[in-house]
C-alpha cells in the first residue's frame, strides 16, 4: 500500500464521558482486541494475530502489516484503519488493474463493516459508566487514484452483476459518514447497526439502500445477514 492508496477509517466515539477501568492492565478488553472473533475462516475481519501494545502511554494498538491498524483509547474511542486497495477491501484484482479500474470488493466491505460493529458491541460492555449513545463513523481517504475513481458495484461478488453491472464512482476524494445509535441497540443488534453504517457508504457512492447485498429484512428491519456472508462465495 502506498501513501496515496485509498483507506477506510472506522471509528467508535462514546457521546457521554466514560472509560475502561484497568485499561492498561491485562484483562478482558486487551483479550477482546487480540481475539475479536470472525464470521468465517480467512474472511474480512479485525483479527491481526498480534498482541496489543501500549503506545506513548495513550492507547492500545494492534497492526497487521499495512492492511489493518486498530487503536483503542481509555475513554472508549476506537479507530480502525484498513487498506481499501487490492491488498484488502478491493481484493480480487491485481495492482495494475486496480490503478486503472479500482473497485471495492463488495463482500469484503460489508463483512468487514459487520465485524467492526460486532467488536464495538463487545467493547462497549466494558465501559463504565455505559454511555447511552455511540457515534460510529467511517472516513474514506484517497478515493481518487490518479485519473481513476474508486468504484462500488452493488452486487454479490459471485454474481453476473458484479462482473458486468453498473459501477458507481466515488463523488469526491474524501468523505466522513456518521450514524448515532443507542448503545443498547449496538449491543443487541450489531447486524442492524452494521446495515445503517453500510447504508451511509452506499448512498455516498450514489447507490440506493435497497441495493445493498448480503442484507436481509425481518419485521421491516434491515440487517447485514451474517449467515449470508458465511455461505457467500468470495469470487
Amino acid at each position: 500500500m502506498t501513501n496515496d492508496s485509498p483507506v477506510f477509517i472506522y471509528s467508535m466515539i462514546p457521546i457521554e464521558k466514560t472509560m475502561f477501568k484497568h485499561f492498561f492492565e491485562t484483562g478482558p478488553v486487551k483479550s477482546l482486541l487480540e481475539n475479536p472473533g470472525q464470521l468465517r475462516y480467512a474472511g474480512w475481519d479485525l483479527t491481526t494475530q498480534g498482541q496489543a501494545r501500549i503506545i506513548k502511554g495513550q492507547y492500545l494498538e494492534l497492526k497487521s502489516a499495512e492492511r489493518k491498524r486498530l487503536q483503542l483509547y481509555e475513554d472508549g474511542s476506537f479507530f480502525v484503519r484498513v487498506s481499501a486497495d487490492q491488498d484488502y477491501l478491493s481484493w480480487g484484482i491485481n495492482e495494475e488493474t486496480f490503478r486503472i479500474t479500482p473497485r471495492l470488493n463488495t463482500l469484503a466491505l460489508i463483512e468487514f463493516s459487520l465485524n467492526f460493529c460486532l467488536l464495538c458491541a463487545g467493547l462497549v460492555k466494558y465501559l463504565d459508566p455505559e454511555p447511552l449513545q455511540i457515534d460510529l463513523n467511517v472516513e474514506i481517504w484517497n478515493a481518487f487514484i490518479g485519473e481513476s475513481k474508486l468504484r462500488l458495484i452493488p452486487h454479490p461478488v459471485s454474481s453476473y452483476g458484479f462482473g458486468y453491472g453498473d459501477s458507481h464512482p466515488a463523488p469526491e476524494a474524501f468523505t466522513k459518514r456518521q450514524i448515532r445509535v443507542p448503545t443498547e441497540e449496538l449491543k443487541t443488534r450489531p447486524d442492524v447497526v452494521a446495515f445503517l453504517l453500510v447504508r451511509q457508504i452506499f448512498i455516498w457512492f450514489g447507490v440506493m439502500a435497497d441495493m445493498i447485498p448480503y442484507a436481509s429484512a425481518e419485521a421491516g428491519v434491515r440487517f447485514i445477514d451474517a449467515d449470508g456472508i458465511k455461505n457467500a462465495r468470495s469470487h
